[in-house]
């Protein structure tokens, strides 16, 4: 019997509808096993993208549903009531304004510490933002290059697995992808998105300036492409964000009826989180403070590019309290009062299932006016990056309407944690044989590719500690605190450096 199978044997599965299971697992084995997810595509990540049908939650998320709320039913119908009258406001100015709410920063600004306060508090407001000119467009254009002659010749799987061509491809260890990665300008603009956050933990250790690296995939989407339509949707764990007592933790002031008070901004909770408790493919185990991608090609609205949906507290708080809800009257946003199942007493977490992503769909969440609040992003130039943060309702424009390739990069804001550096420590044993990152999908990967990258195609020290390959600087850098040092410390001894 394998170290896997012995394993699991001693943690037996609990079934779940659709044959999913959630794995009773040791911390140590979620840090320390190597990838033993099923192959597959992005498409898995998603419950109505890949073709599941949803089914209602088994009968104990009900009675997690009334631990929730026990005690704080008066607060929280009060507090439903103020949001509601507030999203009417806030989902009507970005019906109006659309692109032009997305906060713009240039990368120059980001490096000589001179962005204005204003786009800051802009970014902290919507959770997004584009930064221009993050990698020299000489650069995006040679890695373009590169990419193109990587994936050529059908030998990736991806999304669509019936096309030669795909449009997301199952690639992490290309050469151009590793040098993109550990760009010194990718990893400054990291560490600038991640020190948007902070923590008012006393215990978690967290160091916001030392970012990261997570290995994703790429994007090549073609004109006239109308199949990677992805529908609005929240990353970083479905049904968690409400069963994992951490996870709980961040959205504390939600749930006791007080949303006016919550910090998106406060990695409380988050930073120790379990966000995959049900060993989904392709769902995320880390903690990114958010997402981003990096543009190689120019594309602009209606070009396939990312919509998001740029409003952050209101939101998450709506869609965090929207399974205790329902309306009184039929298809009215008003009058809508604390119910914990539905009208036929099955039981939802509206949108989130066991092992794949949280959706958003008008039918669930009317009071967000999706139809009109998802907005593009305002054109990208090859080196431009966009971000959108951990809560950020994310999608893709339903079709490519223009006239070349959309390609990007996908390249997350990973702070330094001890989940995240454990994951790393994982995924630099699959880069090493050219497998899969831990996250994502199983199979051989890239391990038979004789031109997949390697440790030459790391970009300097940062790139190098960023993938777990050389130790952490333990002097406290400006502006660092004492438990930046302490996790710094932390991470060098778990992934065995000196």
């Amino acid at each position: 019997m394998s170290l896997i199978s012995s394993r699991l044997a001693l943690c037996p599965p609990r079934a779940l509808p659709g044959g999913l299971v959630r794995l009773h697992l040791s911390r140590n084995f979620a840090t320390e096993a190597p990838n033993i997810k099923i192959e597959g595509d992005i498409s898995s990540t998603f419950t109505t993208f890949s073709g599941r049908k949803p089914e209602p939650l088994p009968p104990r998320f009900l009675d997690l549903k009334k631990n929730i709320t026990a005690g704080f039913e008066q607060e929280l119908q009060k507090s439903w009531d103020v949001l509601v009258e507030k999203l009417k406001v806030k989902t009507e100015e970005v019906a109006t304004k659309r692109e032009k709410m997305i906060p713009i920063v240039n990368f120059s600004d980001i490096k000589a510490g001179t962005v204005p306060a204003s786009t800051v508090a802009q970014i902290r407001q919507t959770g997004v933002a584009v930064a221009r000119g993050v990698v020299p467009r000489a650069e995006a254009e040679a890695m373009l290059a590169s990419l193109r002659e990587y994936v050529a010749g059908g030998r990736l799987r991806g999304f669509p697995s019936d096309q030669e061509k795909k449009v997301v491809y199952e690639s992490y260890w290309s050469p151009a992808q590793i040098k993109a990665r550990s760009h010194p300008n990718m990893l400054s603009a990291q560490a600038f998105m991640n020190n948007l956050y902070h923590t008012s933990s006393a215990t978690e250790l967290v160091d916001l300036q030392t970012p990261l690296t997570y290995c994703d995939r790429l994007q090549i989407r073609p004109p006239g492409d109308t199949r990677f339509a992805l529908s609005p949707h929240v990353d970083g764990g479905g049904v968690e964000r409400w069963e994992d007592e951490s996870y709980r933790e961040t959205y504390r002031e939600i749930f006791r009826g007080n949303w006016p008070s919550y910090d998106p901004w406060d990695l409380r909770g988050r930073a120790v989180a379990k966000m995959d408790l049900y060993n989904g493919p392709g769902a995320c185990s880390v903690l990114r403070t958010f997402q981003s991608w990096l543009g190689l090609t120019t594309h602009s609205p209606g070009e396939g590019t990312l919509v998001v949906h740029p409003i952050l507290r209101e939101t998450t708080a709506y869609w965090m309290l929207r399974p205790f809800f329902r309306p009184t009257v039929k298809g009215s946003l008003n009058g809508w009062k604390l119910d914990l199942t539905e009208e036929d007493g099955t039981v939802l977490l509206h949108g989130a299932n066991p092992g794949t992503a949280q959706e958003h769909t008008p039918a669930h969440h009317p009071h967000l006016r999706l139809e009109e609040t998802m907005v593009p992003y305002p054109t990208v130039e090859p080196g431009d990056t966009v971000y959108w943060s951990a809560d950020t309702i994310h999608g893709t424009e339903m079709s490519n309407s223009g006239s070349q390739d959309a390609v990007v990069l996908y390249i997350p804001s990973v702070p330094l944690t001890e989940m995240n550096v454990k994951y790393v420590k994982r995924q630099r044993e699959a880069f090493n044989l050219g497998l899969p990152p831990p996250d994502f999908p199983g199979g051989a990967g890239e391990s038979t590719f004789v031109d997949r990258g390697g440790k030459e195609n790391i970009s300097g020290k940062a790139g190098l500690q960023a993938m777990g390959f050389v130790p952490f600087d333990i002097v406290r850098s400006v502006g660092g605190s004492a438990k930046s040092e302490e996790m710094r410390i932390e991470a060098n001894e778990i992934l065995e450096l000196k």
